[in-house]
């Protein structure tokens, strides 16, 4: 079953969305997908956040200072604020609503710079059990932050930055040594480091996606038409009638395409269906979705505001299918090659399934080929009120 592509949007401040943007040309569903990656794992969120939570808490049992308190009191309003974010936004993508990034993007960015400055703090004060643990931790997290947001390796790298780099600028100016620019240095050199991690990780996952999304659209794509095949039908089918609303089904069956298999060759057979297929997708309204079942049988879902044109729309069908084909040398006369079109019409009923609408438009088809074909037939209708329209 094709994955749904989840509803979070991406962000609109410039600087976030360069920040989010992984920096390659993909398709926006890529760009979706990967963003979901950075705001899927609550876990680990919850677990950097614990863990530099329980440094400051020492810290300030150790030093009852402003500084601490303040500090221990700002991440834990933070990590409050992220997690509702998260909710809300996880509730959101579950009822199918768009779910803004921004603020969240945001307030990851935020947390790395309280994270560089707890670890600062906490050297500065002296106490040589903050001294080790602060920056510990903080090492910690960095690591987190590559292996959670890899998807977005210039995001991973601004906070893998605010995270780190504080600690490495102020070590010369706390002890006054200019060899502990050595240390500013080697945290430069670490950030560089990180970024090609972080990239190299991104390349590969998003190989990944895109081998993905290519097995999702083999499977459910017709490879000769490009059409949805029986598979994606029936999935698209399925999630329309579970949203409810008015869906009608045509059944469309060539006339005399047997004969063009049987004379031309399968290769003429081919090159006619694809130019059907094309005569289909430009006569059906950009809201409807065309489906080949196989052979020489079509489907297409009709819904949308124009539902109710589905009539009127396999009237066209027919004629527009008539058009004269040219599939190789026994259509290059000046004639083409010609076919006909027979329509069976059902619409959706409370309750039915996929698989008993397309029955009842593949009945409606029988009686529409039973009555001399070129026509439409529509489902549980009397053959006499069946449209011949050819």
């Amino acid at each position: 079953m094709t994955e749904p592509t989840p509803s979070y949007r991406l962000p609109r401040a410039a600087p976030l969305r360069w920040l989010a943007d992984p920096g390659l040309d993909l398709p926006a569903e890529l760009r979706v997908r990967l963003l979901a990656t950075l705001l899927s794992s609550v876990a680990s969120l919850v677990l950097g956040a614990v863990a530099m939570l329980i440094i400051e808490l020492v810290a300030v049992i150790r030093h009852p200072e402003p500084a601490f308190l303040c500090l221990l009191a700002t991440d834990l309003c933070l990590l409050a604020f992220r997690l509702v974010l998260l909710r809300r936004s996880g509730r959101a993508v579950a009822e199918g609503r768009p779910a803004a990034t921004d603020v969240l993007l945001a307030s990851s960015l935020a947390w790395a710079g309280l994270i560089g400055a707890a670890t600062v703090l906490c050297f500065a004060s002296g106490d040589p059990v903050l001294q080790v643990l602060a920056p510990l931790t903080m090492m910690g997290i960095l690591s987190g932050i590559v292996t959670r947001n890899y998807a977005a390796p210039r995001l991973a790298v601004a906070m893998i930055v605010l995270c780190d780099l504080p600690l490495k600028l102020m070590l010369p100016f706390h002890y006054g040594d200019a060899w502990f620019l050595i240390g500013t240095v080697q945290g430069l050199l670490f950030g560089v480091a990180m970024s090609a991690t972080t990239v190299r990780l991104n390349r590969t996952y998003v190989e990944v996606l895109l081998a993905r999304q290519e097995d999702q659209r083999r499977a459910t794509h017709d490879p000769l038409t490009g059409l949805r095949n029986r598979t994606g039908l029936m999935e698209d089918l399925a999630a329309r009638l579970q949203r409810g609303g008015d869906l009608a089904l045509l059944y469309l069956d060539l006339d005399g395409f047997k004969a063009v298999n049987d004379c031309l060759g399968h290769a003429a057979g081919d090159a006619l269906l694809v130019q059907v297929a094309g005569q289909i997708a430009a006569t059906i309204p950009a809201e409807w979705q065309a489906a080949r079942l196989g052979g020489d049988e079509f489907v297409i879902l009709a819904a949308g505001a124009r539902r109710r044109e589905a009539g009127l729309v396999a009237a066209r069908l027919i004629e527009a299918v008539k058009a004269p084909y040219d599939v190789g040398p026994a259509g290059q006369d000046g004639n083409g090659i010609g076919v006909g079109l027979s329509i069976g019409l059902a619409w959706a009923l409370p309750g039915m399934s996929p698989d008993a609408l397309l029955a009842e438009a593949d009945a409606a088809l029988y009686r529409a080929k039973a009555a001399g074909k070129g026509r439409c037939a529509l489902a549980a209708e009397p053959p006499v009120l069946a449209a011949r329209v050819a």
